[in-house]
């Protein structure tokens, strides 16, 4: 049975527009597929303190961590394990301040690190994870392209199919659910107007 790993990453629960798109896109899945959520909120992801960092600089220059250095970068394998283990990805990322929530970039800190979900040498940078994901964008404007070229507040989706395209996640589709500050019935019409690709997309895996 395939796996998705749903990396979730607003607070607000039902009330949040990112995460009423992905029920769209979850309820759309086949039967062969095994969601695993990873509430980012409601986890106690660890701080990447000074014990760890320490810690990732002695496997980096072929050390071993000990005690306390030891104990903090387990954690991180334990992350960076449960991340590539997955075979299909769907991250949700509502739009704060330009970008995306604090969480979400805690959690990409954690697990990002050469040689473990990425390799770089003579002949590039080769991502280690695999498969296929879906991002849900939800902005409480319009920050779609303008005039051919990127919106220049979207902060959002430049980082993220950068950090995807790292740690070798492809093909990556982007849904953006907009102007979702415009009351009840704008957001309506904006997860309505998402549904027919998100349920195409959540159709197509297996």
């Amino acid at each position: 049975m395939a796996t998705l790993l749903y990396v979730e990453s607003s607070p607000r629960g039902v009330e949040s527009a990112s995460t009423q798109a992905a029920d769209l896109y979850l309820n759309a899945l086949p039967s062969s597929i095994s969601v695993e959520r990873l509430p980012l909120f409601d986890m106690n992801l660890p701080e990447f303190d000074g014990a760890t960092a320490a810690a990732k600089y002695k496997v980096l220059s072929g050390q071993q961590p000990e005690g306390d250095e030891a104990a903090a970068w387990s954690v991180v394998t334990e992350f960076v394990g449960q991340f590539k283990a997955a075979d299909h990805y769907l991250i949700t990322a509502p739009m704060w301040n330009f970008g995306i929530p604090y969480k979400l970039k805690q959690y990409i800190d954690l697990i990002t690190h050469p040689g473990m979900t990425f390799t770089a040498g003579a002949n590039g940078i080769k991502g280690l994870a695999g498969g296929s994901g879906v991002v849900i964008y939800a902005r409480g404007g319009n920050y779609s392209p303008k005039e051919g070229k990127p919106d220049p507040f979207d902060h959002q989706s430049p980082y993220l199919r950068a950090w995807l395209g790292l740690v070798g996640v492809d093909p990556v589709a982007e849904i953006a659910v907009q102007q979702t500050m415009g009351g009840p019935e704008a957001l309506a019409d904006a997860l309505g107007a998402a549904k027919p690709e998100l349920e195409q997309l959540a159709g197509s895996l297996s």
